[in-house]
């Protein structure tokens, strides 16, 4: 059994973005509510459902590209194959029927509003998407950015306003925020603060919804409380990280890994924050082993971001600890990682912007860009 749409929470908790020609609401549904309107259990098939409705207040046709929020969505004939097993043929045809009226039209009518369901892949956490709607002059485009229920991301208790005192923090002006940045911790600790851990390799500008949007579109994932606490923590300021944020590849043979803490430093309006990247090589499915080459999991970051459409500014900074890989092969067991010591400092965007307009700090020149 399932029930009615009409009655279901989510439609209560959907947000809403609209321009002149289009207004279009959004939500999530999560893992009890799926079952609950489809009565399947579609997230154990990795299916996610997004509600969505569209109003067209144009004179002409408007049409809805699906691949625009998920390139790989799911048809409504599809998950309804991915569910026959156990249904009669009287069944199996009610259920390809009940997908097909639920699923999300392609087109709506002027002056008409049409709802649905979009069959996204799951995406635990927060879930960004876009929506493209094209009719008669420019596209609509909306980019989401909803709560998956019943997902509690590490960072959920996180209150950047209690965190440091406004004695404690420090604002930097331009002339001023390069020296300021040299100057922060080159490496996270240990608990106790006496032994080093990886270097501090990426540095982000900006607000904390914005980042976070900017992380999500770039293909980065959200890390549960829970499974955050299974982690080996480190340290910097005096506490473990604030959020931790993951990419894996398709093929789950690699995964690379973001900690972030806020610093005591405000540049113009924005916060700062120290990063660490770092990958690691996934084995058997979930034998992990770190890959000591810290440079090339910064330049990826860099790149996502890049390919993201969320990079607004780069700036480049010469680092103090170097760790060269010929000393880390001579000393492979005392030296757990090799680095040139750069810290790559990025201003991200929580709006798509186009790779030509980055903005290229006159910093120091990026790693062996001036051999």
């Amino acid at each position: 059994m399932y029930e009615a749409v009409e009655r279901s929470d989510f439609r209560e908790r959907a947000e809403s973005q609209s321009d002149a020609r289009v207004q279009v609401s959004a939500a999530v549904l999560g893992r009890e509510e799926t079952t609950a309107v489809f009565g399947i259990d579609l997230y154990k098939q990795g299916i996610q459902p997004v509600w969505m409705e569209i109003r067209n207040s144009t004179n002409s046709l408007a049409r809805y590209a699906v691949v625009s929020t998920d390139r790989y969505y799911f048809s409504p004939l599809e998950v309804a194959y991915k569910n026959r097993g156990g249904y009669s043929d009287e069944g199996r045809s009610e259920m390809e029927e009940r997908f097909n009226k639920l699923a999300m039209p392609r087109y709506v009518d002027p002056g008409e509003s049409r709802s649905g369901f979009v069959f996204t892949h799951i995406a635990a956490g927060a879930k960004g998407f876009n929506v493209d709607v094209f009719g008669s002059g420019a596209p609509s485009s909306f980019t989401f950015l909803l709560r998956v229920p019943g997902f509690v991301p590490d960072y959920a208790n996180f209150d950047a306003a209690s965190i440091y005192s406004a004695e404690e923090l420090t604002a930097y002006d331009d002339e001023q925020v390069v020296d300021a940045l040299r100057a922060m911790p080159c490496c996270s600790t240990d608990q106790s603060g006496d032994t080093a851990g990886e270097p501090v390799n990426i540095m982000l500008v900006g607000s904390g919804p914005e980042l976070l949007k900017a992380l999500l579109r770039s293909g980065w994932i959200e890390t549960s409380a829970k499974e955050a606490a299974e982690q080996q923590p480190q340290f910097l300021f005096g506490r473990m990280q604030d959020a931790i944020f993951r990419y894996k590849s398709s093929a789950g043979d690699s995964l690379y890994e973001i900690r972030f803490w806020l610093a005591p430093m405000l540049y113009g309006q924005d916060r700062v924050w120290l990063g660490q990247i770092k990958h690691f090589y996934v084995l058997g499915g979930s034998l992990r082993r770190f890959d000591p080459d810290v440079d090339s999991a910064r330049n990826f970051a860099m790149q996502k971001f890049l390919y993201g459409q969320a990079l607004q500014s780069i700036g480049w900074l010469a680092g103090k600890a170097v760790v060269p890989a010929e000393s880390f092969l001579e000393r492979l067991i005392n030296t757990p990682y090799f680095t040139d010591g750069y810290r790559l400092v990025l201003w991200l965007s929580a709006e798509p912007l186009s790779v030509a307009n980055i903005d290229v700090k006159d910093w120091d020149l990026p790693p062996r860009w001036g051999l």
